[in-house]
């Protein structure tokens, strides 16, 4: 059976698993992981007239916090109080909306054909339907393992180590120049620390940026007194009595520091995934694969955000848009109702006082893609349109909030402008767009 075929196969089931009981107060939804995908998810539910019973699992104490702050305005707070706004939800909500939040606890065990969920304190919950946003994790370095001063950024617990120590050191090494690792470069540069940045592709954002934004936040980084290897890996991580100390690299020259992020990427986090028995990307882990429904191999089980891939694509998104918008697919499937309208993933960043927004699925080395260089209004506003023959498959914008949505609208309505006209800062392709 190919991809396809297990797709609709898969797809054909949902509506005959579900029918106007989901509904009822009798049923049971247990959602492990109480992220954006998570709490998404429960707010759809309800929107959508569930009234049955809503279990939300968070390994994280004191509430589901946003992510996006943790490498920006949380860590740069002054205070290890945590600040109200950076929670996705306030507490009177879960009891408004009568959902039972547990914070502070971790899925031990899933038994998928009993339907229940053992906790880490032992109590058992079971289940009609369960979800599975559990995210993903860090990757980290074995090499670095018991060594004091290294940290990986993924949770407010992380975020706050890192702060803490960053209060103490004069100085800090980045490996890996992706989005976690420039945000947190630039942070860390705000609170006055030196900063490195290696980077082993011959540049930055080598995964999830084009060439010429690329270009732009190393130099806007390089502006700002930060330290930018590119093309260049790290031969050895060196500690002083289990003290991180700096890093040798590959050509043979050294740094030194007193503090070690690692920004390599994550993995999904899929353990619970294979306990319960569901399809994976491979049998050593991976992704967990669902439908266009966000329904897995077992019925009765759904995943979504950072932890999810649609079988037949190769690509698993990373945003906090993808995690709202898969929240948004899985509860209208579970309450046969009609799924959101799919829009184009978009994400941002921002770095010092440059904001980048980008739209679908930006071209990283592809010799057939080329690029169309928009001025925005502002000196220092720019956009990049990367076409593939003549569509249009992507829009990044720097300081251009205007360009961004124009480039959205573009995608969201299949309509490619002329790469001819879209250079003119004067073109509105809203005059052609039908």
């Amino acid at each position: 059976m190919n991809a396809n075929d297990l797709e609709n196969t898969v797809d054909s089931n949902i509506n005959s698993d579900i029918d106007e009981k989901i509904k009822g107060s009798d049923t049971r939804i247990v959602v492990v992981g109480a992220s954006h995908a998570g709490i998404s998810f429960v707010e759809q539910m309800r929107k959508h007239g569930f009234t049955g019973s809503l279990t939300l699992i968070d390994r994280q104490k004191g509430g589901p916090m946003e992510r996006p702050p943790l490498s920006k305005a949380f860590l740069l707070e002054a205070t290890d109080q945590v600040n109200p706004m950076f929670l996705l939800k306030r507490g009177k909500w879960y009891k408004e909306q009568d959902i039972k939040l547990k914070h502070g606890m971790n899925v031990t065990g899933i038994n998928a054909s009993a339907q229940n969920v053992t906790l880490s304190n032992g109590e058992q919950l079971e289940f009609d339907k369960l979800v599975l946003a559990t995210g993903a994790v860090p990757r980290s370095l074995p090499t670095t393992d018991g060594m004091s001063n290294v940290f990986v950024l993924r949770q407010p617990d992380d975020a706050t180590a890192i702060r803490t120590t960053a209060r103490s050191v004069k100085s800090a090494v980045i490996i890996g120049g992706g989005y976690i690792g420039l945000e947190v470069a630039a942070s860390l540069r705000k609170m006055g620390l030196e900063v490195s940045v290696i980077e082993m592709a011959n540049r930055l954002l080598a995964r999830v940026a084009s060439p010429p934004v690329a270009k732009l936040l190393n130099d806007l980084h390089t502006e700002h007194g930060v330290s930018v290897y590119t093309g260049v890996g790290v031969d050895k991580i060196l500690d002083s009595d289990g003290i991180f100390t700096g890093v040798t690299l590959t050509d043979g020259s050294a740094l030194s520091g007193e503090m070690l992020i690692v920004g390599i990427g994550v993995i999904p986090d899929s353990k619970l995934a294979q306990q319960a028995g569901v399809e994976i990307e491979r049998p050593d882990g991976g992704a967990i694969l669902v439908n266009s429904s966000m329904q897995t191999s077992n019925p009765n089980i759904f995943a979504m955000g950072d932890v999810a891939l649609q079988r037949g694509h190769s690509l698993r998104i990373e945003s906090v848009h993808n995690a709202q918008d898969t929240a948004a697919r899985a509860a209208a499937a579970i309450m046969s109702e009609t799924p959101p309208i799919e829009q184009a993933p978009w994400f941002w960043s921002d770095q010092y006082d440059a904001n980048l927004q980008s739209v679908g699925i930006v071209p990283t080395g592809d010799n057939e893609i080329y690029q169309i260089t928009r001025p925005g209004e502002q000196k220092s506003s720019v956009s990049f349109w990367s076409y593939r023959d003549q569509e249009l498959i992507a829009v990044e914008a720097v300081r251009d909030s205007k360009n961004f949505m124009l480039g959205k609208k573009c995608l969201e309505n299949n309509f490619s402008p002329n790469p001819n006209n879209i250079c003119d800062p004067d073109y509105d392709p809203n005059s052609d767009m039908t």
